[in-house]
């Protein structure tokens, strides 16, 4: 049964062996993830629940991602740490693999990101403090995960981002999603070559295809650091090319010139953590959380988990509330299994930037340097503020190049180390300008043919293609049709002309289809097809698929090779 995501398990399908399977998350990549509770649970409530990741029912075959899945179990669960998601256990039921973890009841940071763009506001830098450092802590807890004999394991995170690090509703930080980390004698490697998901966080050295340490995810969560003070995008383009190059070769932008708020000390620390060179970065994620720290030390500290509760609950309320309806609604017997969506934001008046509570010192917001109050943090109302100096923020719209909320959990593949993916999308990038060279090379060959049968008319003949059926000579290489001087009729060159021969096989039974359209069976010989692109889609063993773009050209052969599945 397939169940769209954000909706409720109808109550007969929810049994997954010592499991109950109460709502569906999301989906991802390689995995579907679900809110469940284990089936000996006797008292429901929202501190039995879990979250439960499966891994896609076309995949539980591929020994590949099976493997990549229990490293990613194995790695998680030797990393415990409050600011990391726990793995609780990991199995198979009826042939499919899962991973258990904590469920977090909170809201990703990409979400907020994104609401806050579309509401034009801004995160306190406190509050960004007050995030980042609970992430390095995190990431500082998995870079030192050591074996059983006491030797670090050497985790390197390398999808560091915003939907992979939550907020929860007690304030306290986690980061999610080891699916991807490497960590030495790993048993399961990436596919060479491929790059999906969040690639605009990448480290220089990740996307030049450099070894990878620890100060890679120093890299990727400064940049999260920049985009939560800018509340805009800094290495995102419209293609992967053109972020890869962004990240590698192009000035930074100054982060003042978007927050000229920021302490100077955290934009020391925002600087040195997004070093090109790793070597001229803070060594580790603790240090580059100390730096933070320091930074806003006489401004009143980095927002506590506290504050930082108050704020979900004051400027993302509904968010959390549409979380607790998905635990109410799988709690009530008599609930149907609709869709659980989330509420729009309330429109809610842009606010003056607001200087928060510090325990000593002074806080400079948008108007100068400003005496701190003191006392229970209480009278505050948000720490959300509008852009300093103009009470708003002119940004690109994060939900358009941010839509991450729905990530959470997500997987995302990354290239093998020693892929320079910047090198592969400029030999790319040249291959399809060749590509196009040649194939304006092929259509201005085509007319000066054209142009010179069409001038040969004016002349008597002496021979002529014959004048077999169209269905016979369009089977035949053209060098091959017999000439027969006594046909007057041009009517086979035009009827050749409109059709091309595309051929396949392969080692094994694989079924052919053409534009949807079911051929037949390899081997496949000189099929007649018209001119112009085409998809053919080969069906082959345990109905495994592969998809090939063609191009036919009139009169001319295509062939694909062999496939070996």
């Amino acid at each position: 049964m397939t169940i769209p995501a954000g909706t409720l398990v109808p109550r007969d399908a929810r049994d997954f062996g010592s499991y109950q399977l109460l709502a569906k998350l999301a989906t991802g990549g390689m995995a579907e993830i679900y809110l469940a509770r284990p089936q000996s649970t006797s008292v429901a409530g929202a501190k039995d629940v879990m979250v439960l990741k499966r891994i896609l029912p076309h995949l539980a075959e591929d020994e590949h991602f099976v493997q990549m899945f229990r490293d990613e179990a194995d790695l998680a669960s030797k990393l415990v740490h409050r600011n990391v998601c726990h793995v609780q256990s990991f199995g198979q039921f009826g042939g499919t693999w899962f991973i258990a973890m904590e469920y977090l009841h909170g809201v990703p940071l990409s979400r907020m990101m994104t609401r806050l763009s579309k509401a034009q506001k801004m995160l306190d830098y406190r509050v960004v403090a007050g995030i980042i450092t609970q992430a390095c802590e995190g990431l500082h807890a998995a870079h030192e995960a050591r074996d059983s004999q006491g030797n670090l394991l050497g985790v390197v995170h390398r999808d560091v981002s915003p939907p992979n690090i939550m907020v929860t509703g007690d304030g306290l930080v986690k980061l999610l999603d080891f699916g991807i980390a490497k960590a030495r004698g790993a048993n399961s490697r990436t596919r060479t070559g491929t790059v999906k998901g969040k690639n605009a966080y990448m480290s220089p050295e990740q996307i030049l295809g450099k070894p990878l340490d620890r100060r890679s995810d120093v890299f990727a969560l400064a940049v999260v650091m920049y985009e939560m003070l800018a509340i805009r995008r800094l290495f995102h383009r419209d293609s992967d090319f053109l972020t890869f190059k962004a990240i590698t070769e192009e000035p930074i932008p100054e982060i003042r010139d978007r927050r000229a708020d920021v302490p100077a000390g955290m934009r020391a620390a925002l600087v040195q953590a997004m070093a090109r060179d790793p070597n001229g970065r803070f060594d580790t994620a603790q240090a580059f959380g100390n730096a933070i720290k320091n930074s806003v030390a006489t401004l009143g500290g980095p927002a506590s988990p506290a504050e930082l509760a108050r704020l979900l609950m004051t400027d993302f309320g509904d968010e959390m509330a549409s979380r607790d309806e998905i635990l109410k609604a799988a709690d009530d017997p008599g609930a149907a299994p609709v869709s659980i969506t989330v509420p729009p934001p309330r429109p809610t008046p842009m606010p003056p930037p607001v200087p928060l509570p510090a325990t000593s010192g002074e806080m400079q917001g948008s108007t100068g340097r400003t005496k701190a109050p003191t006392g229970p943090l209480t009278p505050v109302p948000s720490m959300i503020v509008g852009a300093p100096g103009t009470g708003k923020v002119q940004m690109v719209d994060l939900d358009q190049v941010l839509d991450l909320s729905a990530d959470v959990g997500a997987d995302s593949w990354m290239a093998d180390d020693g892929t320079n993916l910047l090198a592969a999308h400029r030999w790319k990038s040249l291959r399809n300008t060749m590509i196009g060279l040649a194939v304006i090379g092929v259509l201005i060959g085509a007319i000066v043919l054209v142009v010179q049968y069409l001038g040969s008319r004016a002349t008597p003949k002496t021979q002529v293609l014959s004048s077999a059926p169209a269905d016979a000579a369009v089977r035949q290489p053209i060098h091959d049709i017999p000439i027969d001087a006594d046909t007057k009729e041009h009517d086979d060159i035009i009827a050749l002309s409109k059709f091309g021969f595309y051929s396949l096989t392969s080692n094994s039974k694989t079924t052919v289809f053409v534009d949807d359209k079911n051929i037949g069976e390899t081997p496949l010989t000189r099929l007649p097809l018209k001119p112009g692109p085409h998809t053919v889609k080969a069906v082959g063993p345990k109905n495994k698929s592969k998809i090939i773009k063609i191009t036919i050209i009139g009169g001319q052969d295509t062939d694909s090779g062999s496939i070996d599945w």
